[in-house]
């Protein structure tokens, strides 16, 4: 049985963020994830400060033949003609990173990531590393299909830039890897994959359960071979047993409005944590029903889903030897003093042990 041995530095207990944040100044986001994550910051996206953070725009500098209207917030990838020649430097800067080399094409720049920048800043000059450092690209399901070609087709459906967008994924992943490493002991890796949430309607027309583990396998093994941690994160339902067939290290789900949909998968649960696979339950709301929470109403959140879960027969022993906690999404829709809520229950859990849970 293949065993992620990635899993066997974690702690019993890890408390980190899922991304986006609301704030309009990158410095003051990046106080809060220091001041509230102090074993796991992670990197802010600042999409309503700039919208080239947005998911969809952020990770595609460099990328051949991308358009980006940011009037009009509109993007694409332009196919006509002949993109051959744009595709095939393209794919000779990836064989280089593949063997070895480093990711420095495929980086995102201060426009582009600024919270990203402010972070690297902060970290380079406390002359400390951290334990872990948690940092999230657009999972390349998600990112092939919902960008779209020229046509407003989406790109998943494209014979040559399929590939392109889902290999671009794990580019920016490794360089994300390649920046943070000095000052983290471990770097995380989030595949944020919210489209995963309509997989087997007719979003997924033609898409088939091989189409999506090939893509994630693909991004997870490219990101592996740097050494971080992978998982994935959808804030919706979905297919669970699917993304445990992949080779993924982490699973974060909502815990907070979908926990039901976690039970269905019982065996395949068991076989995931058996690997070494880890829950990350998103458990914090990111909603302004957090203001009507604390760290003891999470804590007894878990426990329920918990024993809803042994109940259909996972395993009590590995439910409980290790587990990550994060919001339940992103809080780009949040008000910064909601905001300052969520980041004050997760520092209250940080603090905590596995004991304290469980």
């Amino acid at each position: 049985m293949l065993k992620f041995e990635e899993t066997a530095w974690l702690p019993s207990l890890l408390t980190t963020g899922v991304g986006s944040l609301p704030h309009s100044s990158a410095p003051e986001a990046v106080d809060l994830i220091l001041e509230s994550l102090r074993n796991a910051p992670h990197a802010p996206q600042l999409s309503r400060s700039d919208p080239r953070e947005q998911m969809w725009i952020q990770f595609s500098e460099n990328l051949p033949r991308f358009r980006v209207d940011l009037e009009k917030l509109s993007y694409h990838f332009d196919t006509s003609g002949d993109p051959e020649t744009d595709v095939e430097l393209f794919y000779s800067k990836y064989l280089e990173v593949i063997e070895g080399g480093r990711a420095d094409d495929f980086f995102v720049g201060p426009e582009y990531g600024n919270g990203i920048h402010v972070l690297l800043e902060r970290l380079a000059s406390s002359g400390q590393k951290k334990k872990f450092i948690k940092v999230q690209v657009t999972g390349p399901l998600s990112f092939a299909l919902t960008v779209t070609d020229e046509n407003r087709k989406p790109i998943f459906y494209h014979p040559l830039f399929k590939d392109v967008a889902i290999k671009a994924m794990g580019l920016k992943a490794i360089w994300l890897v390649e920046k943070f490493s000095p000052y983290a002991e471990k770097v995380i890796v989030f595949l944020d994959e919210p489209s995963l949430s309509a997989y087997g309607s007719s979003a997924f027309l033609g898409v088939s359960a091989a189409d999506v583990t090939d893509a994630l396998d693909d991004v997870i093994s490219m990101v592996a071979q740097r050494g971080a941690l992978t998982a994935i994160h959808c804030c919706g339902n979905t297919d669970w047993g699917l993304l445990m067939d992949t080779s993924i290290r982490a699973i974060n789900f909502d815990a907070v409005d979908y926990m039901d949909s976690m039970a269905i998968y019982p065996q395949k649960l068991n076989d995931f944590m058996a690997r070494g696979g880890v829950l990350a339950w998103g458990a914090v709301p990111n909603t302004s029903k957090v203001m009507e929470e604390d760290a003891h109403t999470v804590i007894q959140r878990i426990r329920n889903g918990a024993e809803l879960l042994i109940n259909k027969g996972v395993s009590r022993e590995a439910l409980t030897n290790k587990l990550i906690v994060t919001p339940a999404c992103g809080c780009a829709g949040l008000k910064v003093s909601e905001t300052q809520k969520v980041y004050k229950i997760m520092n209250d859990l940080d603090s905590r042990s596995i004991s304290d849970i469980f």
